[in-house]
């Protein structure tokens, strides 16, 4: 019996009986797009099971959803997103107390199964894949990096892989312009574009590619942004983006880590205090193995 299964069917009565107690009624949770069919299929059904709390879920680009909960325009009562940055911008505009490690990913190469590249990507060994980016007919597929950090990071990890592979200027031969109107599109459509061979191949993070039972090639931890240990060969990449002043700010990349924040002007707190619980707990943290996400990593923030 699958984990989701045996929880939607036998999760612990002390946690149903604490949620129905103190977590009636129905919460909000925005939270990172690629983590879509994770809530959907997972998370959010089977605490609802547990606590008979409703959940309204949005998955959105996190940066951009960060500035909306910063702005007004957005409350939800939970908010999950990958990467640090989202998660600082929060916190630091006062809308949250602190943002909880949940869960982990890394970059992999993921590649369309009907793309005329998939043997050569099936069949890859070390930088072979390099070369096929490089190819004048490969078509890439990426999410904007003003406002979604999977854009940023597929930015990061092509600078990375120029570094490890002693490849001079491999990531803007790839990309072509930052914003490449030929390769963006919107975090949820990404990878269907990718299961119907719209795009050939994308670098993205591994626990969604998972859940799409997609084909994918594993990077090296120098080149994955995955492993806390490398974070100085991390910092080497960086991305420079205008901010909402107009003044140019460099970004660097932060271990991938998903933070949840229980928001300040929750309209349901009980509920959100209880499904924090859930996230960090044995069985939330179960679900999320499942789902192909890596454990949560370092401290809070």
């Amino acid at each position: 019996m699958s984990v989701s299964r045996r929880l939607l069917l036998a999760m612990p009565l002390a946690l149903a009986a604490a949620g129905r107690a103190y977590a009636a009624g129905a919460i909000e949770v925005a939270y990172a797009g690629s983590m879509g069919r994770l809530m959907d299929k997972g998370l959010n059904p089977a605490f609802t099971a547990a606590s008979g709390v409703t959940v309204h879920g949005m998955g959105q680009a996190a940066m951009a959803l960060a500035h909306f909960i910063i702005g007004g325009t957005l409350n939800p009562d939970v908010f999950i997103p990958v990467s640090a940055g989202p998660a600082k911008l929060v916190r630091a505009a006062g809308r949250a107390d602190k943002a909880v490690p949940v869960a982990s990913t890394s970059m992999v190469l993921a590649y369309s199964p009907v793309s005329r590249f998939a043997r050569q990507f099936a069949t890859n060994k070390g930088a072979e894949w390099t070369k096929i980016f490089l190819g004048p007919s490969f078509r890439l597929g990426r999410t904007d990096p003003a406002v979604d950090p999977q854009g940023q990071y597929v930015l990061f990890a092509l600078q990375l892989a120029g570094q490890y592979y002693k490849l001079p200027g491999f990531a803007a031969k790839v990309t072509g312009a930052l914003q490449n109107p030929a390769q963006i599109f919107a975090e949820p459509s990404l990878l269907a574009r990718l299961q119907a061979g719209q795009v050939d191949a994308t670098l993205g993070y591994k626990s969604a590619v998972v859940s799409q039972n997609l084909p994918y090639i594993e990077l090296p931890d120098a080149v994955n942004l995955s492993n806390p240990a490398l974070a100085q060969i991390y910092a080497r990449a960086s991305l420079t983006l205008a901010g909402k002043d107009g003044k140019a700010r460099v970004l660097r990349p932060s271990p991938l880590v998903f933070y949840a924040m229980a928001l300040k002007a929750a309209a349901n707190p009980r509920a959100a205090a209880a499904y924090m619980s859930f996230l960090t707990g044995a069985d939330g943290q179960a679900i999320f193995k499942q789902f192909g996400y890596g454990p949560a990593l370092g401290g809070a923030i």
